[in-house]
């Protein structure tokens, strides 16, 4: 399953529950519908495809697990419509690489 940014274009995929990058690099994961890096610190939640600024009611870090394997490379797929509602919530897909969290503190 592809990860897509609020402007419809793919960014990502899924594997299980663990969230990679187009060209393989294990990123994070979804638990129900939070996102956290891999070192167990919250980035946003899961909505339509897409990881969003969207802050819960009491943003909590998980425990960190040790880094997946890398997983073969994928093509990215054809951008999907963006859709107003996708416009809610800002992206926070990019926020798994540096764990910045400073997009949920603008909310």
């Amino acid at each position: 399953m592809y990860v897509f940014n609020t402007a419809g274009e793919a960014v990502g995929f899924v594997f299980e529950c663990l969230i990679y990058d187009l060209e393989g690099t294990p990123l994070g994961r979804i638990l129900g519908s939070r996102v956290h890096r891999i070192d167990g610190s919250y980035v946003g939640e899961w909505f339509h495809n897409m990881v969003v600024a969207r802050r819960p009611a009491i943003p909590r870090p998980i425990s960190p697990i040790s880094t997946p394997p890398r997983r073969p490379a994928m093509s990215p797929c054809a951008p999907r419509t963006p859709a107003a509602e996708h416009a809610r919530y800002p992206d926070a897909f990019h926020l798994l690489y540096d764990g910045q969290v400073t997009a949920l503190a603008a909310e």
